[in-house]
């Protein structure tokens, strides 16, 4: 049940990193063509290189993906750390019954 769990806050943590470089590429894609036709309109014809608003987009982006990866990895301790204390209850279940045994 553990390793599924696992394998599920992994598969999330995939899955949320996929959506944040996707969302960021449809705003780059967006901000660029209505960039492009807004220059078009003012007649300043041929579209300016990708700006300073671009490289803070892509910090935002960054720093999502930081906080997911931080959580990803919390989520990881958590369970290691649950896995270690199922551990320890089977160890000293086994050393109880060994010594109810007489061994």
């Amino acid at each position: 049940m553990l390793k599924l769990l696992e394998t599920l806050k992994d598969s999330a943590e995939s899955t949320f990193d996929s959506a944040a470089s996707r969302v960021e590429n449809v705003h780059r894609l967006i901000g660029g063509y209505v960039g492009d036709q807004a220059r078009r309109v003012r007649g300043r014809g041929k579209p300016a290189p990708e700006r300073d608003a671009d490289e803070n987009r892509a910090n935002i982006y960054d720093v999502i993906r930081g906080v997911n990866r931080e959580i990803g990895e919390f989520g990881t301790d958590l369970f290691e750390i649950i896995d270690d204390a199922r551990a320890r209850r089977h160890a000293e279940k086994r050393a109880d019954s060994d010594e109810g045994d007489g061994r």
